[in-house]
């Protein structure tokens, strides 16, 4: 049965949920599993262990920037062609994103283990916490290909109307990595390579989940085998969709090279495990928003394909309002009780919990319109102004964080360095709502001029 039909048709209140709630699950989940990893680290392998995957993260921000690249831009290409009715298109797009995925996450992954050392150094890792991000991301890097097709393939069953399937196979990739962790970690104690296998065998739990969903014909996809082998002008127009994602992406992996390094300078080892503590916490709370994000996606790019264009900016508002309410609600609590979650990762009566909450402070004060930009790129990447979307992207990752990192902290220190980040984050949101209103008006201008034109030709 094809479940596509219903994003042109039902309300789109009721798609937001159907799309985005189990969208927004699985990112709490996955984020949790993630902030769980850092939990166990922290408590039993110690401060040096969680820098470690500090210095790790930006590295696999690459990976994800390179599978994204792939995974979103055909997720919204096809999107696009099941809004326009083309299936045997949508098929092709769907062969294609896969197999070019594999082709260009694997290039990544070769690369990035013929130069895994220097690199970590060069994102800031110091000779005593290089050796625990080696040991984790050399495991990450074996197994990032179960991760890469899970990713994909998460994204295409709920581009195909399937958004509880997408959930579940989420679902069921965090509740194996928790319990791996437990096993890894806690008992057997092997610190981050545990943490590092629990990941991988996590991923490939849910991965076999959506593997059977295809191999059992529920697509509505008819994929031939050719279909998987990557056509040129096909794969040009799926990598220009991807490309801000990618550049998003990569935008935080080059950024955190200037984060590590400041923090190094300005509040040594304590600055760079806060740093892991407050990024498990603000990825803990924004993937909700990035749930939100992919639950919008699917629903604009269809009635954009359909040209049904006020749905289109029905989604996008009411997307908006759901994620700035939850937003405002996440910063109270983290303003207000910000001991409490900080202690999930540290020592109570360890001098740093007083580095980690004053930065934790700081770091989440643009939280509650963060939306805005987040959103505002969503829509972008959705329509295919590809662009577009990667402008507004490194607005916030790069053409502003970066000049904030480096001038910011010679007049306030280690709070400098903290403050980057929501200065960034709201100088981004500012040029994407002007951009976003802009758009709109634009627009709704265009579509009253066809109006007048059609009445004018009736009355010929």
């Amino acid at each position: 049965m094809d479940k596509t039909k219903e994003l042109g048709t039902q309300r789109i209140g009721k798609l937001l949920l159907q799309y985005s709630l189990p969208a927004v699950i699985g990112m709490i989940v996955n984020a949790i599993y993630n902030v769980v990893d850092r939990i166990f680290i922290g408590q039993f392998a110690g401060e040096d262990a969680l820098a470690g995957l500090t210095i790790a993260f930006p590295v696999m921000m690459i990976i994800f920037a390179f599978s994204g690249l792939v995974g979103i831009g055909g997720a919204a290409l096809l999107s696009i062609r099941l809004g326009e009715r083309d299936e045997r298109g949508a098929s092709q797009v769907f062969g294609n994103t896969l197999g070019l995925g594999i082709i260009v996450t694997g290039l990544t992954l070769i690369t990035l283990l013929l130069n895994l050392e220097p690199i970590l150094v060069a994102f800031g890792a110091t000779p005593d916490i290089l050796g625990y991000a080696d040991d984790y991301m050399r495991i990450i890097l074996y197994g990032f290909i179960f991760q890469m097709i899970s990713f994909t393939l998460t994204n295409t069953v709920r581009t195909e109307g399937r958004p509880m399937l997408s959930m579940i196979a989420m679902l069921m990739s965090a509740f194996a990595n928790i319990i791996l962790d437990y096993l890894f970690i806690g008992v057997f104690g092997w610190g981050v390579q545990g943490a590092a296998a629990a990941t991988i065998l996590g991923q490939f739990a849910g991965l076999a989940l959506l593997l059977t969903f295809y191999l059992r014909g529920k697509s509505s996809l008819r994929i031939r085998i050719r279909d998987f082998i990557p056509k040129v002008k096909l794969s040009l127009k799926i990598l220009s969709i991807g490309f801000a994602s990618c550049i998003a992406t990569l935008g935080v992996s080059v950024s955190m090279i200037f984060l590590n390094r400041a923090l190094t300078e300005y509040g040594g080892t304590a600055a760079i495990t806060s740093m892991g503590a407050i990024n498990s916490l603000y990825t803990l709370f924004i993937m909700p928003i990035m749930g939100m994000q992919q639950g919008i996606q699917p629903i604009i790019g269809y009635n954009f394909g359909a040209k049904q264009i006020d749905r289109v900016y029905k989604t996008l508002k009411l997307g908006l309002m759901v994620a700035i309410i939850f937003s405002g609600i996440v910063f109270a609590l983290l303003q207000i009780f910000p001991y409490m979650f900080i202690h999930l990762f540290l020592d109570p009566a360890s001098p740093t919990v007083e580095t980690a909450v004053a930065g934790l402070r700081i770091f989440v004060l643009m939280l509650p319109v963060l939306c805005v930009n987040l959103m505002g790129v969503a829509f972008f990447q959705s329509i295919a102004r590809g662009a577009s979307s990667m402008v507004f992207s490194l607005l916030r990752q790069i053409i502003f964080l970066i000049p904030a990192i480096l001038i910011l902290p010679q007049f306030f220190g280690l709070t400098g360095v903290w403050m980057a980040t929501p200065v960034s984050d709201g100088l981004a949101v500012i040029v994407t709502g002007i951009a976003l209103v802009y758009h709109y008006r634009k627009d709704k201008r265009a579509e009253m001029k066809n109006i007048v034109t059609k009445e004018e030709a009736l009355e010929v």
